[in-house]
């Protein structure tokens, strides 16, 4: 699978646009389509949503248009291992790169605690943001509606948590919900995320 990060029109909607190579399986859409102001996101964390995202529809190369580490491709190969399905993620850059620091933390399941609640909604709502809940508008339902599993489910969801997760200035999400259902997915997907500086935990 090819992956090509769109930045937000003045619309404001952003893509990770997927073109299908070797043995790559056919997802429901071709692009995941995001509501928020992301901008020019961080090449290693949009790298890790697209693999989140479209891990069921992915096989082979893997192809990105910007390098990422060594150890994000590291983390994304291990990912799809678990399928288990092998992948070739490219290309890799030389060196390492800062990556942000959040400060924010983000409920995406469960009730409970002082954190921001960040809640994924179908195109036509729209996004907003309040004291208590962040809504982000994307066509993510149409993918999660074709998901294998429940485990993919919640992978995609996490997927689109990681591609707004700078403009949140996020540090660490909250999923229970995750963590109950699919305990093995879990346990790779925060390897995944500890990979771009990110922390995923069950409460």
């Amino acid at each position: 699978m090819k992956f090509t990060y769109v930045p937000p029109t003045p619309q404001g909607w952003a893509e990770i646009q997927t073109s299908r190579v070797d043995f790559d399986a056919h997802p429901p859409v071709d692009r995941l389509r995001v509501c928020w102001p992301l901008g020019e996101a961080n090449v290693d964390r949009t790298a890790v949503a697209a693999s989140l995202v479209f891990a069921p529809w992915t096989a082979g190369r893997c192809d990105f248009l910007q390098p990422f580490s060594a150890l994000t491709g590291q983390r994304i190969t291990e990912w799809f291992q678990e399928a288990p399905v092998w992948v070739s993620p490219t290309p890799i850059r030389a060196g390492g790169l800062s990556l942000p620091r959040g400060r924010r933390r983000f409920r995406l399941s469960g009730d409970g605690g002082d954190e921001l609640r960040l809640t994924l909604v179908d195109s036509l709502l729209g996004s907003s943001e309040s004291d208590e809940e962040v809504r982000v508008a994307s066509n993510l339902s149409v993918l999660m509606a074709n998901a294998p599993t429940t485990a993919a489910s919640f992978a995609m969801r996490l997927g689109v948590a990681v591609l707004v997760a700078d403009s949140l200035s996020v540090n660490e999400f909250i999923d229970p919900e995750f963590a109950a259902e699919a305990p093995q997915s879990f346990t790779h997907a925060q390897r995944l995320l500890e990979s771009v500086a990110l922390g995923l935990r069950d409460a």
